[in-house]
């Protein structure tokens, strides 16, 4: 489980997926924004994931950085659209309703931006550098992949 992001823009970490990680993406996003609304006892939902590095980063410790995680989801989202990316009408309820239900409860959550960080195998990274790391892991990832990426942005080294 991955936060992709290679900048604190979220627009720019959008655009710089390629397509099958930018779906991804979203899916895990929203994967994490239920396991701490779950755990927080906001919603009903499975909390085993909260052990994950990601997971319990967002948690923040039982302030989770819902509101930026929820932005970083639907940037997400919407670069996916963009692209021509398609999301069931369930899917697209299920987001209105996770929106409406972190803001109901945004007096519990952090205001704050997520901060940053790179967790990969056993390495952490937190702050500025975490953003880096993430854009080399996806050069190596696309260096690797049998279908190119489509996301605009070339596979050179960075």
């Amino acid at each position: 489980m991955q936060i992709f992001r290679v900048s604190s823009n979220h627009h720019q970490s959008a655009q710089f997926l390629d397509n099958r990680r930018l779906s991804k993406q979203v899916l895990e996003l929203y994967q994490i924004i239920r396991v701490c609304l779950a755990e927080m006892d906001i919603i009903e939902g499975n909390t085993r994931y909260l052990s994950h590095p990601i997971v319990k980063h967002v948690y923040h410790d039982g302030e989770p950085y819902l509101l930026d995680a929820y932005s970083l989801l639907r940037a997400m989202d919407e670069e996916h659209q963009r692209r021509g990316g398609k999301r069931s009408s369930e899917f697209r309820e299920d987001l209105s309703h996770l929106e409406h239900i972190i803001t109901q409860h945004q007096s519990r959550v952090s205001a704050e931006s997520l901060p940053p960080i790179f967790v990969y195998g056993d390495e952490k990274v937190y702050g500025e550098a975490a953003y880096i790391q993430y854009q080399k892991l996806l050069y190596e990832k696309w260096a690797t992949d049998r279908i190119p990426p489509r996301c605009n942005i070339h596979k050179t080294q960075i």
